[in-house]
Protein backbone atom coordinates (compact mmCIF):
# COMPACT_ATOMS: atom_id res chain seq x y z
CA UNK A 1 0.00 0.00 0.00
CA UNK A 2 1.23 3.33 -1.17
CA UNK A 3 0.91 6.56 1.14
CA UNK A 4 -0.74 9.48 -0.67
CA UNK A 5 1.68 12.20 -0.43
CA UNK A 6 1.56 14.89 2.22
CA UNK A 7 4.35 17.32 1.20
CA UNK A 8 3.34 20.94 1.61
CA UNK A 9 -0.01 19.99 3.27
CA UNK A 10 0.74 21.13 7.07
CA UNK A 11 1.62 25.08 5.19
CA UNK A 12 -1.80 25.33 3.80
CA UNK A 13 -3.32 23.80 6.76
CA UNK A 14 -1.32 26.42 8.99
CA UNK A 15 -1.96 29.43 5.79
CA UNK A 16 -5.93 28.54 6.82
CA UNK A 17 -5.88 29.16 9.96
CA UNK A 18 -3.14 31.35 10.87
CA UNK A 19 -5.79 34.44 10.13
CA UNK A 20 -8.73 32.89 11.97
CA UNK A 21 -5.98 32.70 14.97
CA UNK A 22 -4.62 36.13 14.74
CA UNK A 23 -7.95 37.49 14.54
CA UNK A 24 -8.82 35.61 17.54
CA UNK A 25 -5.72 36.79 20.01
CA UNK A 26 -6.08 40.71 18.16
CA UNK A 27 -10.31 40.33 19.60
CA UNK A 28 -8.83 39.11 22.41
CA UNK A 29 -6.27 42.31 22.99
CA UNK A 30 -9.34 44.86 21.91
CA UNK A 31 -11.51 43.70 24.21
CA UNK A 32 -9.40 43.46 26.89
CA UNK A 33 -8.22 46.53 26.09
CA UNK A 34 -12.03 47.51 25.92
CA UNK A 35 -12.85 46.49 29.92
CA UNK A 36 -9.53 47.86 31.22
CA UNK A 37 -10.74 51.12 30.13
CA UNK A 38 -14.16 50.43 31.29
CA UNK A 39 -13.06 49.37 35.07
CA UNK A 40 -10.24 52.17 34.93
CA UNK A 41 -13.05 54.79 34.13
CA UNK A 42 -15.01 53.58 36.50
CA UNK A 43 -12.80 53.46 39.20
CA UNK A 44 -12.02 57.33 38.21
CA UNK A 45 -15.45 58.24 38.35
CA UNK A 46 -16.13 56.97 42.02
CA UNK A 47 -12.62 58.64 42.96
CA UNK A 48 -13.77 62.00 41.75
CA UNK A 49 -17.29 61.41 43.68
CA UNK A 50 -15.29 60.42 46.71
CA UNK A 51 -13.70 63.65 46.43
CA UNK A 52 -16.81 65.69 46.02
CA UNK A 53 -19.37 64.46 48.12
CA UNK A 54 -17.00 65.21 51.38
CA UNK A 55 -16.26 68.99 49.87
CA UNK A 56 -12.91 68.45 49.48
CA UNK A 57 -10.88 70.32 47.35
CA UNK A 58 -7.41 69.67 46.14
CA UNK A 59 -4.63 71.80 46.11
CA UNK A 60 -3.36 74.15 43.28
CA UNK A 61 0.10 74.18 43.61
CA UNK A 62 0.34 77.65 43.80
CA UNK A 63 -0.34 77.98 47.54
CA UNK A 64 -4.39 77.68 47.34
CA UNK A 65 -6.41 75.20 46.29
CA UNK A 66 -8.88 74.14 43.14
CA UNK A 67 -12.98 75.18 43.22
CA UNK A 68 -14.74 71.89 44.53
CA UNK A 69 -15.68 71.10 40.40
CA UNK A 70 -12.05 71.41 39.23
CA UNK A 71 -11.05 69.24 42.22
CA UNK A 72 -13.18 66.62 40.97
CA UNK A 73 -12.18 66.89 37.34
CA UNK A 74 -8.64 66.87 38.34
CA UNK A 75 -9.45 63.98 40.69
CA UNK A 76 -10.96 61.79 37.74
CA UNK A 77 -8.66 62.80 34.94
CA UNK A 78 -5.51 62.16 36.98
CA UNK A 79 -6.69 58.58 38.39
CA UNK A 80 -7.87 57.68 34.59
CA UNK A 81 -4.39 58.40 33.57
CA UNK A 82 -3.53 54.98 33.46
CA UNK A 83 -5.19 53.92 30.84
CA UNK A 84 -6.22 56.41 28.58
CA UNK A 85 -5.20 60.01 27.74
CA UNK A 86 -6.69 61.93 30.55
CA UNK A 87 -7.04 65.05 28.10
CA UNK A 88 -9.96 63.25 26.13
CA UNK A 89 -12.01 62.26 28.74
CA UNK A 90 -15.38 64.45 29.70
CA UNK A 91 -16.18 65.12 33.08
CA UNK A 92 -19.59 66.16 34.01
CA UNK A 93 -20.66 67.24 37.02
CA UNK A 94 -24.37 68.33 37.80
CA UNK A 95 -27.27 68.35 40.09
CA UNK A 96 -29.61 65.64 39.76
CA UNK A 97 -33.39 66.33 39.53
CA UNK A 98 -35.62 65.27 42.73
CA UNK A 99 -36.45 61.96 41.02
CA UNK A 100 -32.90 61.51 40.33
CA UNK A 101 -33.08 61.83 36.91
CA UNK A 102 -30.80 64.16 34.24
CA UNK A 103 -31.85 67.49 34.20
CA UNK A 104 -32.54 68.69 30.65
CA UNK A 105 -29.04 69.01 28.17
CA UNK A 106 -27.03 68.44 31.00
CA UNK A 107 -24.10 68.20 29.00
CA UNK A 108 -23.97 72.00 28.35
CA UNK A 109 -24.52 72.72 32.32
CA UNK A 110 -21.63 74.56 33.64
CA UNK A 111 -19.60 71.97 36.26
CA UNK A 112 -21.76 72.31 39.60
CA UNK A 113 -20.93 70.11 42.57
CA UNK A 114 -23.73 71.31 44.50
CA UNK A 115 -24.36 72.35 47.86
CA UNK A 116 -24.29 70.03 51.30
CA UNK A 117 -27.14 67.55 51.24
CA UNK A 118 -27.57 67.69 47.67
CA UNK A 119 -27.46 64.84 45.25
CA UNK A 120 -25.49 65.31 42.61
CA UNK A 121 -23.84 63.06 39.48
CA UNK A 122 -20.59 62.69 38.21
CA UNK A 123 -20.47 61.41 34.53
CA UNK A 124 -17.16 60.38 32.76
CA UNK A 125 -16.95 59.65 28.65
CA UNK A 126 -14.17 58.55 27.04
CA UNK A 127 -13.85 57.94 23.03
CA UNK A 128 -11.84 54.27 22.62
CA UNK A 129 -10.65 53.55 19.09
CA UNK A 130 -10.31 50.35 17.82
CA UNK A 131 -7.10 49.41 16.43
CA UNK A 132 -8.12 46.12 14.17
CA UNK A 133 -9.66 47.50 11.08
CA UNK A 134 -11.77 43.82 11.11
CA UNK A 135 -13.40 44.59 14.58
CA UNK A 136 -13.63 48.19 14.10
CA UNK A 137 -15.70 47.85 11.31
CA UNK A 138 -18.63 46.23 13.65
CA UNK A 139 -18.83 49.89 15.58
CA UNK A 140 -19.86 53.07 13.80
CA UNK A 141 -16.45 54.89 13.01
CA UNK A 142 -14.43 51.87 14.32
CA UNK A 143 -15.26 53.41 17.69
CA UNK A 144 -17.00 53.23 20.93
CA UNK A 145 -17.81 55.50 23.53
CA UNK A 146 -17.22 54.03 27.48
CA UNK A 147 -19.44 55.97 30.00
CA UNK A 148 -19.16 55.81 33.54
CA UNK A 149 -21.41 57.25 36.26
CA UNK A 150 -22.20 57.55 39.80
CA UNK A 151 -24.74 59.55 42.00
CA UNK A 152 -24.39 60.84 45.54
CA UNK A 153 -25.20 63.04 48.26
CA UNK A 154 -23.05 65.76 48.90
CA UNK A 155 -22.42 65.49 52.81
CA UNK A 156 -22.88 68.11 55.48
CA UNK A 157 -19.59 69.71 54.80
CA UNK A 158 -18.96 73.61 55.73
CA UNK A 159 -19.01 75.29 52.64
Amino acid sequence: MTRPRQKGAGIVEFALILPLFLLLIMGILEFGSYFFVQHTLQYATREGMRLGLVGGRLPNGHGGYLTREESIIQAVREEASLAVNSANISVYVYPVLTDYQDPTNWQDLPPNAGDPGVYMRVRTRYTLRFITPLIAAFFPGGQIIVEAQGTYRNELFDA
